[in-house]
């Protein structure tokens, strides 16, 4: 059932000029962390609201959750009718759409479902980051430089420096809860979690097969990603027949292990969640902004080396480090060329965008001055960003609503 009640509520309560704005309180995909803690028997301080299982028979042996990177409720709405898998778990249970985090963004948003912290309690607010205790900007996920070289490990800053050292799959297995984790190879191992079951995967059918295969293991809280409609979407956009062709091949490979062959009783014994960190929204890259054309640089702070600090975040959810007494200025620059909401980090805290709770020690350094989220289409310095069509990291409904779909497997359609 999809949950349309809930998404005019949002949009009717929390829209401002077009944005969405995050709704930390209750309909947030940051509260999705304490709401899989809760399904276990974990203490959970802001769980999602009840209603996000209305009907489901939440008192089961073992949960499967499944994170569609970048796959937003729109989309689910838009495609789910063409997909059995989509379609059985939208007749099954509700599917409720949630707000993401700010920026809506993976780098933001999967550090805060693997934490369980809000943006702004742990301070890592897009892909691209100014970081004052190296007094550089970095690439965050891949803890890399902008040349794509792996940044060193030193005494002075590490990974656990600017992530937080514990996950909640941890905390589920600290629980006596046996866990396993379904992960591209690429980032299998990228974190540290002792005594957990990993299982990595290359792309949707090796991933539906892991997370079948660790049920009739015993595992008794899996969760897997997928990043595979996220980067499609990049490239060729949501109305794609590769983006289509993509959401075919990972929705048809969880219905035929999930539904097709996995045994009953393990599947009267589960639940299934199905969510996503983000949407997306399709940009003309005709018509983005190359922030190298335009009179900013002049108005940016500098590094120790006496070069302007480049924007941070990405190319909808912008960043700068301003320097003293030059804010206004900038400010009128973006809004003589960009169709764009600016926000100063005062007025962004303000308005709850990064989070309700108190802020990381580095917060103000690493989130800068000035926040600039682009109405349409993106604005970025890099010819790479600028040629994307797919993307996301604004306020946009498309790139802010995402879907949290529960449901017994045992009550799938046939």
């Amino acid at each position: 059932m999809l949950r349309e009640s809930v998404e005019r509520w949002l949009l009717e309560d929390y829209a401002r000029d077009g944005a969405l704005l995050p709704t930390y309180g209750d309909y947030c995909f940051a509260n999705v962390p304490d709401t899989l803690r809760a399904l276990r028997g974990l203490t959970a301080d802001r769980p999602l609201p009840d209603d996000v299982f209305s009907g489901v028979d939440t008192d089961v042996e073992r949960v499967v959750c499944v994170l569609l990177d970048g796959f937003g409720y729109a989309h689910w709405k838009r495609d789910h009718a063409d997909h059995p898998f989509l379609a059985s778990l939208t007749e099954a249970g509700p599917v409720t759409p949630l707000t993401s985090t700010y920026p809506s963004e993976t780098a933001a948003a999967m550090t805060t479902f693997t934490s369980g912290l809000q943006p702004i309690e742990h301070a890592v607010l897009g892909w691209w980051q100014y970081l004052p205790e190296l007094d550089r900007v970095i690439q965050t996920l891949p803890f890399a430089t902008l040349d794509d070289e792996p940044l060193s490990e030193t005494d002075r800053f590490g990974r656990t420096d600017l992530f937080p050292p514990r996950s909640i799959h941890e905390e589920i297995a600290d629980s006596g809860t046996a866990v396993s984790l379904v992960r591209p190879v690429e980032i299998a191992e990228s974190d540290v979690e002792d005594g957990i079951d990993r299982r990595p995967h290359r792309n949707a059918a090796e991933m539906a097969l892991s997370i079948r295969q660790a049920l009739e293991s015993g595992a008794e809280f899996v969760y897997a990603y997928s990043p595979v409609l996220d980067g499609v979407a990049h490239e060729s956009g949501t109305e794609s027949e590769r983006y289509a062709a993509q959401l075919a091949s990972v929705t048809a490979a969880l219905d035929r292990e999930l539904h097709g062959k996995l045994d009953p009783t393990l599947a009267e014994e589960t639940l299934v969640v199905v969510t996503a960190d983000h949407g997306q929204v399709d940009t003309d890259p005709r018509g983005n902004v190359d922030l190298q054309e335009l009179p900013i640089w002049d108005h940016l702070r500098r590094d120790g080396e006496g070069e302007p600090i480049p924007p941070v975040g990405g190319p909808r959810n912008v960043r700068f480090h301003v320097r003293d007494g030059h804010l206004d200025r900038l400010h009128g620059v973006l809004d003589t060329h960009l169709d764009a909401h600016p926000f100063t980090r005062e007025e962004a805290l303000s308005l709850g965008l990064f989070g309700d709770r108190d802020p990381h020690p580095e917060f103000d350094e690493r989130c800068g001055e000035l926040v600039c989220v682009p109405g349409e289409g993106s604005a970025w310095w890099t010819d790479e960003e600028l040629e994307l069509v797919g993307m996301h990291g604004g306020l946009s409904p498309e790139e802010m609503l995402v879907p949290f779909a529960a449901a017994r497997l045992d009550r799938l359609s046939p």
